[in-house]
């Protein structure tokens, strides 16, 4: 166990915390990180969680999930120690990428950020991490 970790991450504040964490584990266990990022179809993607030309309105979704794992890389700085690859996946729903790649990748936990909705607002979006936990064959470690 902990030996190939999957984190995905989208930018946010929680993935960061997220990859922090995961680094941690893998220097404990001398596992390897895998990190994904997940961007939607330019056509469908949600203008407010990414960037956009304001000139002629046009999302370059590729340009913003390579930016997010160029920060990722930033982040992980020189722990060169820590053996990790970075993954830029295309779908519309981020769950099914994430439980895909943990299965083709053979990551044996995932470890992923939550923004914690409240109980209420949970039973009305089926979040991206509850999702995962509840389908993912793998151990899933949620950081708020």
């Amino acid at each position: 166990m902990l030996k190939k970790i999957l984190v995905p991450i989208d930018g946010t504040e929680y993935s960061w915390r997220a990859l922090e964490y995961a680094l941690g584990l893998a220097k404990l266990s001398g596992g390897e990180l895998v990190v994904l990022t997940v961007i939607k179809d330019g056509e469908n993607a949600d203008r407010d969680e990414i960037a956009f030309d304001e000139e002629s309105d046009e999302v370059d979704v590729m340009q913003v999930g390579n930016e997010v794992l160029y920060a990722a890389k930033a982040i992980l700085g020189g722990n060169e120690d820590v053996p990790r690859s970075f993954i830029l996946e295309e779908g519309m729903k981020p769950a099914n990428v994430i439980l895909e790649v943990e299965k083709r990748e053979h990551c044996d936990t995932i470890v992923l950020g939550s923004r914690g909705y409240s109980n209420l607002k949970a039973i009305f979006k089926n979040s991206v991490s509850k999702i995962v936990y509840e389908e993912a064959d793998v151990p899933v470690i949620i950081i708020k």
